[in-house]
């Protein structure tokens, strides 16, 4: 420690997030040095820094080897201050929803700490963790990945007192290979469980024998809508709602759930299963799973231009979850447009999965698909009569212009790399906040 021992009230890694009392880490990356903010960090009320050399500034400054790695120790150090739940998700698609439900569940019974944004990776966990208070009657994180020991690292830190696995599809194969070393890495959430805790996973998923027999020495919670589970669901579609009927254990359950797709009927049930296994009762969970909305750019309705309808779900894509959008799509009436861009991180199996999605949107019964990117062309090919591709998105974003009318969906979805968020941004009504 150079400098005096100081007290500070918040833990923060960008300097525009001060508001004064709060610990600055300088954080180091490929395309950033946090050291070179300090100065800027103190100026903004920063009382204390964290960095991995010694700074020509007079303020107090523990100097560590690596920052994000003694961010995580911080974090692993504060989280064994608190005896309370913790629920931590991992798996392919999901997470986020899921995380949200159970947070809004618990909720209901107070004060709940959850990430903002999408903070699942390990600066983003780590800073979650370190906003645990006294007041906090639960925590719900998102644990996320890239690479296989990513998710260990995290639920080390986190020390679960339920872990949820959603699935297992084709994401992040470039460092995982293929599905099965999705799934292996999923199940290192179980690495940092709590001896005495539970473990939620997913009947319908191929994978859930390995899930279950790697959770051997922990409770076991499953759920499925196809599948023999402890809990197990049917939903209905109801307008642009989903009616579920739940089965629990010891009692039975129903909500209307403000999100579409059969999908999310399995989310809620993830979400249930969470709940139920922290103590959660029958009210609560039906009262939470109501107030549930859509997360942002998740299959979030928005009223585009000439009275189109639009689903924006331009936050990620996989093969799985670009699945589940299409039969979203596939389900509403009127002509429905597919607008796809490129689905990242498949690596070598990249082009086979691009053209068989768009053999399945053609199958589902799209009327039409529209393309960009380099990986997205491969869909539109194999879709066949009605596909057509571009090479710039403004050229895109005319051809759906001259296409928008009354009685027509269109579904916009594409990675994160693909800026597809820029197509939704296009087509929304001017002059609104564009919402349905």
């Amino acid at each position: 420690m150079v400098g005096n021992d100081v007290d500070f009230e918040r833990v923060v890694t960008d300097s525009r997030e001060l508001s004064g009392g709060e610990l600055f880490v300088a954080l180091k990356g490929e395309n950033f040095d946090g050291h070179e903010f300090v100065a800027q960090a103190k100026n903004s009320g920063a009382v204390a820094a964290m960095a991995s050399q010694e700074l020509e500034i007079d303020l107090p400054t523990l100097v560590v080897g690596d920052t994000t790695l003694s961010l995580g120790r911080l974090a692993a150090y504060w989280r064994c201050q608190f005896n309370l739940p913790v629920v931590a998700v991992t798996g392919s698609n999901g997470k986020t929803t899921v995380r949200e439900m159970i947070t809004s569940i618990l909720s209901e019974g107070g004060p709940v700490l959850s990430p903002r944004a999408n903070f699942n990776n390990n600066i983003g966990m780590p800073l979650t963790l370190l906003g645990l208070r006294e007041d906090h009657r639960h925590a719900v994180l998102e644990l996320g990945m890239n690479q296989p020991g990513e998710i260990d690292y995290l639920s080390r830190i986190a020390r679960p007192s339920v872990a949820v696995i959603t699935n297992a599809a084709s994401a992040h194969l470039e460092g995982l290979r293929d599905v099965t070393g999705v799934a292996r890495a999923k199940a290192e959430i179980l690495n940092g469980l709590d001896r005495s805790g539970a473990v939620v996973i997913n009947t319908d998923d191929r994978f859930a024998a390995y899930w279950l027999a790697r959770a051997r020495h922990f409770r076991s919670v499953t759920f499925a809508l196809e599948s023999e589970a402890d809990i197990r669901g049917d939903s209905t579609t109801v307008g642009d709602k989903l009616l579920l009927e739940v089965s629990l254990p010891d009692d039975r359950l129903e909500f209307q759930l403000s999100l579409l797709g059969r999908h999310n009927a399995r989310n809620a049930l993830a979400a249930v299963a969470a709940a139920w296994s922290v103590g959660c009762s029958t009210e609560q969970i039906c009262a939470g799973m109501e107030k549930v909305r859509p997360v942002r750019r998740r299959l979030e309705q928005k009223q585009a231009q000439a009275g189109a309808q639009l689903i924006d779900d331009t936050y990620n894509a996989n093969p799985a979850s670009l699945e589940a959008a299409i039969h979203v799509l596939a389900a509403r009436p009127g002509r429905r447009i597919l607008v796809l861009g490129d689905m990242a991180e498949l690596g070598d199996q990249a082009e086979g999965l691009h053209q068989a999605a768009g053999r399945a949107a053609r199958e589902a019964g799209i009327d039409d698909l529209l393309t960009t990117g380099g990986l997205a062309r491969c869909a539109a090919e194999e879709f066949g009569t009605h596909a057509r591709h571009f090479e710039k998105q403004e050229s895109l974003i005319a051809a759906v212009h001259e296409l928008l009318a009354p009685e027509l969906t269109v579904l916009v979805k594409g990675s994160l790399s693909s800026h597809m968020e820029n197509i939704v941004n296009a087509l929304i009504q001017t002059g609104s906040n564009g919402y349905a």
